[in-house]
């Protein structure tokens, strides 16, 4: 202690000229000096280098090089320009003595915004993988891809390769290889993708504009040519003029069809005669394999009586270019008469209503719709519960008409209306130049516009809409037709069950299902079993997915519940003097039920019971200024009759109303002949002759429809592609 202190007062009494802290500096400099000279200290003359791959002295490797040419059509510009590209970088690259010639991928006619459906690219980027290429020229980057995501994701895939693969695009002068590329390849990505949405866009106003002008699409199809014709405007344009050796068949088609043949057993027949399906396989060869799919598609096409219907299905992506069926979503424009027709249009339509009723399991030919005109049943047709050729409209025109409301003539309408989509009448606008545009269906945001533009305020509409339902709302309980022996009829979306005391009201072996969507009532009764619509007399459920369908159209039922009618049977007298009854069902008097709602009707009450609960200890008030004056409590009746309203509908079902006919009501007068009076056939059933068939089919097979060994469209001398076409099998 005594050492430091004398050292203490010996530093006190010789103060240093150093500044605080330069002894820790001197420390730091000596570490840096002492580091330096070890350093400079070392021999690299000791250290053996070994070179990496590619990094080896001497001469420097020579690059495998390919080029990538694309162009989006098949245009001959296109395919003039893409002649040139493919001439220019073999020339290019053959004269580099750097560069190894490794092949040219072409892609002719296909977009950028995909690159699954371009053969060329995918082959490129499989020889990348294999280590057969080390550097890819192209034009730009919209030419190797107009995909922002496509682009960078293979690009990146080529880069960490072992070894890399660069790309070079000559038109912005990039070399993914070089360390600022990227950033600046992910730009030009992004503006060649927008200008491909662009195109896309325009595109699709220039489709619009054409269809609504008539300048449909004219795309190969079996059984016509496609052939030039003056325009009338200085121009020529391009239409469907009749082939008649595959004209021959398509009408054999359709006559087996009508006449119940399924569309397997007509593939069949036609794959067994080597008939060419207009198709091609992956080879190019003609393909003569029909399925029943193809035959299906075939029957299906409007063009065959004369009709185009364009914007069946529509793009919603652009950059993946999968098609989806046009529900609505787009515009579809219809010309009737377009062009010449290789089948009626009556037989066409019978087709799409055979082929609509082979879904719901119908079997056999055309059904012709069957109608009582006369009689107590007047305005009644028997309906068919697998037959789906007519749909809730038809119905209740022919009603209306045998009923004396329509002065039409239903025939006519039947065979010679247009039933373009699918089987289905279409309902559009018919502008200037004749065309009908189907209008898509509006989005919510366009539907408030048009709705603010025509003044219309749906918000009152709907309180009024609901003032009325709570005004008839008459709650029923469901003890109502809880009772065993109750007849009644319950129907469903799939089928239609008649209770066991309602079959035993009937006594019949079978029974004809008749129904009036004017009156609003159906009517069972007893039939011969040779009758084309006669069903089973019994206990057991029907499933009539269409006919249930029908109803509920017609009723505007709502689908999640199922319904139950009350039966009112009516004696009459036989002319064997036997007592008979025939079942009448009032559809309007009925009682909803939720179907599979258990827990939601248990749920329902339950919150019914906490509301309540809730209700006696919370309320409002409103205390006037006079003290005299007793509080008010406030009470939001509509939303509490809405609440009630929706309460009930779970526990109850559709509320049930009192059925009134506008026209009449059906009791127990007339005879047994004005009861049973047949329903008569209004159009005919379109068979042909069995001869006739026959000798269709003879004259297919003494000369068979031919086409040409090649394909038109190949063209050798242009297209030097890398890899063979990979085209679907056409049907």
């Amino acid at each position: 202690m005594k050492d430091v202190k004398k050292a203490a007062a010996e530093r006190a009494a010789h103060p240093s000229s150093t500044p605080a802290g330069s002894s820790f500096e001197s420390d730091r400099k000596r570490e840096k000096a002492a580091l330096t000279r070890q350093l400079d200290s070392l021999d690299s003359s000791q250290i053996k280098k070994i070179a990496a791959v590619g990094e080896t002295d001497g001469a420097p490797r020579k690059l495998r090089v390919a080029a990538y040419c694309r162009v989006s059509t098949d245009d001959i510009d296109q395919a003039i320009s893409i002649h040139l590209q493919q001439s220019e970088y073999k020339k290019k690259i053959k004269s580099n003595p750097d560069w190894i010639f490794a092949g040219m991928y072409v892609d002719n006619g296909f977009s950028g915004t995909n690159t699954a459906h371009r053969p060329g690219f995918l082959k490129l980027i499989e020889d990348c993988r294999a280590g057969k290429i080390d550097m890819v020229i192209t034009k730009a980057v919209s030419r190797f891809a107009r995909n922002l995501m496509d682009c960078i994701k293979y690009v990146e895939e080529l880069k960490s390769l072992n070894p890399p693969v660069n790309v070079y695009f000559e038109q912005e002068k990039l070399d993914t290889g070089l360390q600022t590329s990227g950033v600046i390849l992910i730009v030009l990505a992004m503006v060649a993708e927008e200008e491909s949405h662009m195109k896309s866009e325009a595109m699709l106003l220039s489709l619009e504009w054409r269809f609504s002008r008539g300048r449909f699409l004219t795309p190969a199809l079996f059984g016509y040519d496609k052939v030039e014709v003056p325009d009338g405007f200085g121009s020529k344009k391009k239409t469907l003029v009749v082939d008649p050796q595959q004209a021959k068949v398509v009408e054999w088609m359709y006559a087996m069809l009508v006449n119940g043949s399924t569309a397997e057993e007509i593939a069949g027949v036609l794959t067994e005669l080597q008939i060419p399906t207009g198709g091609r396989r992956k080879d190019g060869s003609l393909n003569t394999n029909w399925t029943g799919s193809g035959v299906v598609t075939l029957l299906r096409n409007e063009r065959y009586c004369g009709d185009v219907l364009s914007r069946k299905t529509y793009t919603p992506n652009f950059k993946d270019h999968k098609s989806k069926k046009n529900r609505g979503k787009k515009n579809k424009y219809f010309q009737a008469n377009h062009h010449e027709a290789i089948v009626p249009r009556r037989v066409w339509n019978a087709a799409q209503r055979i082929l609509n009723s082979r879904r719901y399991g119908h079997e056999g030919s055309y059904l012709p719709m069957h109608i009582i005109d006369s009689g107590v049943l007047t305005g009644f047709i028997s309906m068919n519960r697998s037959w789906a050729g007519f749909d809730a409209e038809d119905y209740y025109r022919a009603a209306q008409i045998a009923m004396g409301l329509l002065d039409e003539e239903l025939d006519d309408d039947l065979d010679n209306e247009f039933l373009p989509d699918g089987g289905h009448r279409l309902e559009g606008l018919i502008d200037d130049h004749g065309i009908s545009r189907i209008a898509r269906e509006l989005t919510e945001a366009e539907q408030r516009v048009k709705d603010e533009m025509d003044g219309i305020d749906r918000s009152k509409q709907e309180l009024a809409e609901q003032a009325e339902t709570v005004r008839t709302f008459q709650v029923v309980s469901g003890e109502m037709f809880s009772h065993i022996h109750e007849p009644v009829v319950r129907i469903g979306q799939r089928d239609i069950l008649f209770s066991s005391n309602c079959v035993a009201k009937m006594r019949a072996a079978y029974a004809e299902i008749l129904f009036n969507p004017v009156e609003r009532m159906l009517v069972v009764r007893p039939c011969d079993k040779n009758n084309p619509n006669a069903i089973e007399w019994g206990g057991k459920s029907r499933g009539a997915s269409y006919l249930c369908r029908i109803l509920y159209e017609s009723m505007g039922w709502d689908t999640e519940y199922t319904y139950r009618i009350p039966c009112q049977p009516i004696l009459l007298t036989a002319p064997d003097d036997s007592v008979q009854q025939v079942l009448i069902f009032d559809l309007d008097n009925y009682i909803g039920r939720a179907v599979n709602k258990r827990e939601e009707i248990i749920h329902a009450r339950e919150e019914q019971e906490r509301e309540e609960r809730l209700a006696e200890e919370a309320k409002s008030y409103f205390i006037p200024p006079d003290d005299d004056d007793e509080p008010e409590e406030l009470v939001e009746m509509a939303e509490q009759v809405q609440k009630a309203l929706e309460l009930n509908k779970k526990i109850f079902g559709i509320p049930a109303f009192k059925h009134t006919s506008t026209f009449r009501s059906i009791d127990g007068n007339g005879t047994w002949e004005e009861w049973m009076a047949p329903a008569r056939p209004l159009d005919t059933n379109h068979r042909y002759d069995a001869e006739v068939v026959d000798e269709m089919l003879r004259k297919i097979q003494e000369d068979p429809p031919e086409l040409p060994a090649e394909p038109e469209y190949m063209d050798n001398e242009i297209i030097e592609a890398s890899v063979t076409d990979a085209g679907e099998e056409g049907e």
